[in-house]
């Protein structure tokens, strides 16, 4: 597994890589349901790496083989999915991080083409923000955006 969210309700969301699929588990950490599985329809994944849930409890999915984000509802039925592969706006090249702020925006870690992509909650298009190489993670705390970045092994 590579990324983790807790919805409102406090069910734990794992995105579980290596399986293509996330998991479903409880406050106390019981499991209780699993969706996904491996390929490139709607709901299914290539890779899924960082997850978040809005306030709505709807289930951000970075599908991150596939580059884009699949939208789920809380029972993780397919809602929804927004970009494709590419360098332009919307577009993403092995999207890891994704994590949203206290006004709807989500932010996207759009790693291979070195930006944080922010989309409005009305879907207007996105603003690029350019960040160094290796993004693998995001999260907003107090209002800041936190950028995870892969160190440089030596």
């Amino acid at each position: 597994p590579r990324g983790i969210a807790v919805g409102s309700g406090g069910n734990i969301y794992v995105a579980d890589t290596t399986n293509n699929r996330v998991q479903v588990f409880n406050s106390s950490g019981v499991f209780q349901s699993t969706f996904g599985s491996l390929g490139s329809g709607n709901g299914q994944f290539n890779s899924p790496y960082g997850i978040a849930v809005d306030g709505g409890g709807n289930i951000y999915v970075a599908d991150t083989g596939n580059s884009r984000v699949q939208v789920f509802n809380s029972g993780g039925v397919f809602q929804s999915t927004f970009g494709t592969n590419g360098t332009g706006n919307g577009e993403f090249d092995f999207p890891l991080g994704i994590a949203f702020d206290s006004g709807g925006n989500i932010y996207v870690a759009d790693t291979n083409n070195n930006r944080v992509q922010v989309f409005s909650p009305t879907s207007q298009p996105p603003v690029s923000t350019p960040e160094p190489s290796g993004i693998i993670g995001l999260g907003i705390l107090g209002g800041g955006l936190v950028v995870r970045r892969l160190a440089k092994r030596r």
